[in-house]
């Protein structure tokens, strides 16, 4: 599903190109909204209006009428525009003259909040996606009052038009202060800030209702921002055919673990184990193998390095790959940064840019490749760039694309669309951005966002259990000639669903990152039934 951050361009081209009045949109923007409060609150309750200085103050003052010739009779519109234009002007005179509360809180700023005290519910009409500045003053005292009032029992219901007051559309940072809804009335198409945290806590239960846009408006804006459906998932799940054997869904090989970090190997190949792959050997240290226990269908490869990965294994993972066997690699979870594993990852990196297979890098390994922009320890052979290639996919955490960045950490985490996109850039691979929301950025130009998790998946080892699920993925896409991007999605989706099941068992407060794995069939299940669907 397409997300636009602001839809300002799309408005003009339906006024200008399809001859659609503006006067039009916003009847059937406040409309909509008011059918969104029909549904959940009766007539006899008490409402507020919040109209802002804008076009989505003229969404509310609609709203407001809508909602007095329904018969809601104690409402109350709080404006705060000091000189309204066009359309939202238009319906403010036309609401002047009704039996309506009308407060200009720039004038009655105490009455206002009196009204907001009282109120059962509150739509959030003061700013739309278009804001670009930190909410101060007047709006800010009133969204700071609607927040307090939640607090308090019985709490208003709090619907936002459009988006949530003071939530950025494209990042999702909140702009000083923001309302927190229990619901969002969003118009045409969705924006990308209200699934990304701060601003998807703040949005509550998201609804995309027409407001006479035409579709081909829509299809036809640039917005590269893309929200993974279950739908959309489910055609990229690689098909199972009655005639196949294992071969056909691809073998793939893990190279990872140490003697510090076992259980990180054990948990990616058991998760790629669990997600379709035919065949799955796990190269790691020998002692991995002698201290955790391992699903019997995984093919063991002890490597000569028997702590930790070095330039001793190198030569056995060389011969391993010429063999043409692998369909796809995963290399990283569990290595560690000892002095001689970030050389041994560079040689390997060097040796997999030649071989015409999916590789999916993680964890140390991801730390290994940040260091080869530091001249203490870029080998010559590296010195040509950083690019990688479409086939490369990297799955950093905030941190670790921090360090592949070279960014502080905050400039990463207050928008995570335009850090993953950087990240894509540099290495000139797909990259997916962990964190409460995932994203990803593919090498076809795309940005996509995850719907699916929760927060019983902030748990050890949860990454190495996705990296495991990606690469399952790029092997059976790739020995079926499928694009490797799609890995990245189709395995960011399951891992996401799988959460979401072992969450519904155990709790987010109980969860392992072994579960996820263990509830792998349910996320199968959850996109088999989408596409029945």
């Amino acid at each position: 599903m397409k997300l636009i951050p602001n839809l300002a361009d799309v408005d003009r081209k339906t006024i200008l190109q399809a001859g659609i009045p503006a006067e039009t949109l916003m009847e059937n923007a406040g409309t909509r909204v008011a059918e969104a409060v029909f549904a959940a609150c009766k007539p006899n309750k008490t409402g507020v209006i919040l109209c802002g200085p804008g076009n989505n103050g003229g969404d509310g003052f609609v709203c407001a009428r809508k909602l007095h010739q329904e018969g809601y009779a104690s409402l109350s519109v709080i404006y705060t525009g000091a000189a309204y234009k066009n359309e939202a002007l238009s319906n403010l005179e036309q609401l002047m003259m009704l039996p309506i509360k009308m407060i200009n809180a720039r004038e009655q700023l105490g009455l206002a909040m009196e009204q907001v005290i009282k109120a059962d519910f509150i739509v959030d009409a003061l700013f739309g996606s278009g804001l670009a500045r930190p909410i101060t003053g007047l709006e800010a005292k009133l969204i700071q009052e609607v927040n307090e009032r939640r607090q308090y029992a019985p709490c208003p219901w709090v619907l936002a038009v459009d988006i949530p007051s003071g939530i950025d559309g494209t990042s999702g940072q909140k702009l000083g202060i923001a309302v927190e809804a229990d619901t969002t009335v969003t118009f045409a198409a969705a924006k990308p800030g209200l699934y990304l945290y701060p601003g998807k806590a703040h949005s509550g239960q998201v609804s995309i209702v027409d407001i006479g846009i035409p579709p081909e408006l829509i299809a036809e804006d640039e917005s590269p921002i893309r929200l993974i459906s279950r739908e959309t998932a489910r055609r990229w799940l690689p098909p199972r055919k009655p005639d196949s054997h294992k071969y056909s869904y691809g073998h793939l090989l893990v190279v990872a673990g140490s003697h510090h970090m076992p259980g990180a190997a054990v948990l990616c190949a058991e998760a790629a184990m669990s997600s379709g792959a035919g065949l799955v050997t796990l190269a790691a240290p020998s002692q991995v193998f002698e201290q955790v226990p391992l699903m019997p269908e995984i093919i063991r490869r002890p490597l000569p390095d028997r702590e930790h990965i070095g330039h001793h294994s190198l030569p056995a993972i060389q011969e391993a790959l010429a063999s043409g066997k692998y369909n796809a690699v995963l290399l990283g979870p569990g290595l560690g940064l000892q002095v001689e594993t970030v050389p041994f990852v560079w040689d390997l990196l060097a040796r997999l840019e030649e071989l015409g297979v999916p590789v999916v890098v993680d964890a140390d390994a991801l730390n290994a490749l940040s260091l080869i922009s530091d001249e203490t320890y870029q080998p010559k052979k590296h010195r040509h760039g950083k690019a990688l290639g479409p086939r490369f996919i990297l799955t950093p955490h905030v941190g670790e694309c921090r360090r592949l960045l070279q960014w502080d950490k905050a400039d990463v985490a207050e928008d995570l669309l335009k850090s993953a996109r950087s990240a894509q850039e540099v290495w000139n691979a797909n990259v997916v951005l962990k964190s409460a929301t995932t994203t990803i950025a593919t090498t076809d130009g795309l940005l996509w966002i995850s719907p699916t998790g929760n927060p019983g998946m902030a748990t050890a080892g949860s990454g190495d259990v996705l990296s495991g699920i990606i690469a399952a993925m790029a092997a059976q896409l790739h020995a079926q000639e499928m694009p490797t991007w799609q890995a990245a999605t189709l395995g960011v989706t399951l891992h996401g669903l799988a959460g979401e099941a072992a969450a519904a068992e155990r709790t987010p407060h109980a969860m392992r990152a072994s579960d996820i794995t263990r509830h792998l069939p349910n996320a199968f299940k959850v996109l088999l039934d989408a596409s029945e669907a």
